[in-house]
């Protein structure tokens, strides 16, 4: 395995960075664990048909197309971004309860999925049992993977590197369990724009999940022992979605867009053209081992 090096740790993580790793992780773990165990199963359908719709309308609709989360247009195009994962071997990089995992492996990848979280896992595996497809969901750290070395052909997550880039050996171990040449995909936010984090003060909750907020330079830092490190930044005035609220739906109900915001996002288009993609407030992390 690859040496780990010292990172960049965000200022409001410094506190906890003082701490012992293993004290950080365990508070950690207690939040995720506490998190599934009053959200067991929200999404697993008994018919595979329907959990699949729900992954499509929650992480894979774009907002002004009515999707039920902020992050599906990001989302979708890292989807295409993997390409046909037909026979490859995919790791779902702090799986969590294994929805991205369970996905791609209807999509006909070898999936395995790791998470700190205890919970998560035992979700995740139930999941695996019960729609019986190619998928191994493991509890493991990301600091201590124990996958063999170059055993993955993509790895992948969504939101998950701003809870791992504060252990400074994540990076290497990601990096070693990949196969030369392969790609992971990460979905993050990014906390570049102050105008942008002024309006995430009305929506962030659960300060206590360790999460970290990351900026380009510690994505770089991060990625600095890859082959390349591509930064796809997204969205401008589009990040004040967040503040409009998504009530609860059913698979019963229609998708209904949010012709508004098109616009919107259309708008940021030409701000980006313009030389504004800096201030981007999400980002599509390429890392090319």
């Amino acid at each position: 395995m690859l040496g780990s090096h010292a990172r960049h740790v965000p200022d409001h993580l410094k506190s906890r960075a003082r701490l012992p790793s293993v004290t950080v992780k365990a508070a950690e773990q207690l939040w995720h664990d506490n998190f599934y165990r009053s959200h067991p199963f929200a999404s697993y359908y008994p018919n595979p048909a329907d959990f699949q719709e729900h992954f499509r309308r929650t992480q894979l609709t774009s907002f002004h197309e009515g999707g039920w989360s902020w992050w599906g247009d990001a989302r979708r195009e890292l989807m295409t971004m993997l390409g046909d994962v037909r026979g490859k071997s995919v790791l779902d990089y702090g799986c969590g309860s294994g929805n991205l995992g369970i996905y791609l492996a209807f999509q006909g990848a070898a999936v395995n999925g790791f998470d700190l979280s205890s919970e998560g896992i035992r979700i995740a595996q139930r999941a695996v049992e019960q729609y019986g497809v190619d998928a191994e969901f493991q509890v493991m750290d990301a600091e201590h993977l124990t996958y063999a070395d170059q055993s993955f052909d993509l790895a992948v997550g969504f939101g998950v590197l701003h809870h791992v880039i504060k252990y400074p050996g994540a990076s290497a171990q990601l990096m070693s369990v990949m196969k030369p040449g392969a790609r992971a995909l990460f979905h993050e936010t990014l906390w570049d724009n102050p105008f942008i984090n002024l309006a995430r003060r009305f929506t962030m909750k659960d300060e206590e999940a360790g999460d970290a907020r990351l900026t380009a330079a510690a994505l770089r830092e991060f990625g600095r022992n890859f082959s390349h490190v591509n930064l796809h930044r997204r969205h401008l005035l589009y990040m004040f979605k967040r503040l409009v609220k998504i009530e609860p739906l059913t698979l019963a109900a229609p998708v209904r867009p949010r012709p508004l915001w098109k616009f919107v996002q259309s708008a940021d288009r030409v701000l980006m053209a313009a030389g504004l993609s800096r201030w981007c407030g999400e980002v599509i992390v390429e890392l090319v081992r």
